[in-house]
């Protein structure tokens, strides 16, 4: 055999084979690789964390009613700033004292017969939200009953480390979304390797008491106001990678 049909019959063998990792393969074999994209597994997770609340907002108002509207708001503003002192004799900070609503408006009588409406005179209101300690709400509410206040709008409660509280949250959240991915991968050859991507949504859940309360008679006891307990969700989105 001559060299020149000799090489021809070598490059012959060597373009009919692929070699891969040291070991020769016939042509046409397909390699299935990795591929990160392949191998990710989207879940949610949620985490609550609940606490005894240790802060309540007290929301109240006091109304007047007079024919003159200048009259209306000089008698708003005696009765208002007689329950402000009262609040800060009793140890209320001013900045914990908050305006939260001011209004005039004029009130009417409607006669069925004639069809006509009859100004009847003004009405002027003041709204506070008052910062205190949970311990110490029910003797706020009664002081600023006692010293004009003519109706309690509601309660939302507070937590002071709530900063705290949003972290915890998350950790449980993700524990939630691992046990999850875990759980989905449960008889198959497959582990958790690692985090593609997380999105994390926070946000704290007060309970609040929306209903009026009625004002105290002179001398009787405390208002009492339990916080009971509030919660702080969080919720989470994982790409989780497995392989």
């Amino acid at each position: 055999m001559s060299k020149k049909v000799l090489l021809v019959l070598v490059l012959t063998v060597l373009l009919g084979t692929l070699v891969i990792g040291g070991k020769a393969l016939p042509r046409g074999v397909a390699v299935a690789q990795s591929d990160e994209m392949n191998h990710t597994i989207s879940v949610s997770g949620t985490g609550t964390v609940e606490v005894s609340p240790d802060i309540a907002y007290l929301n109240v108002g006091v109304t007047v009613e007079n024919k003159d509207p200048a009259q209306a708001m000089d008698d708003l503003t005696v009765k208002a700033n007689a329950i402000v002192e009262a609040l800060k004799k009793a140890g209320v900070k001013k900045e914990e004292i908050k305006t939260t609503g001011l209004s005039l408006y004029p009130v009417y009588s409607w006669d069925q017969d004639t069809g006509k409406q009859t100004l009847e005179g003004y009405r002027a209101s003041e709204s506070f939200s008052i910062k205190a300690e949970l311990s110490n709400a029910g003797k706020l509410l009664t002081i600023a009953s006692k010293n004009g206040a003519t109706n309690i709008q509601g309660i939302v409660f507070d937590a002071l480390n709530k900063d705290e509280l949003k972290l915890k949250a998350i950790e449980n959240a993700m524990k939630d979304a691992r046990a999850k991915a875990d759980a989905a991968l449960i008889g198959t050859s497959y582990k958790v390797t690692g985090i593609k991507t997380i999105s994390v949504e926070s946000a704290p859940v007060y309970p609040a008491v929306y209903r009026d309360m009625l004002v105290k008679e002179e001398g009787a006891a405390n208002i009492p106001v339990e916080g009971g307990t509030i919660g702080v969700d969080a919720n989470v989105s994982v790409v989780f990678i497995f392989d």
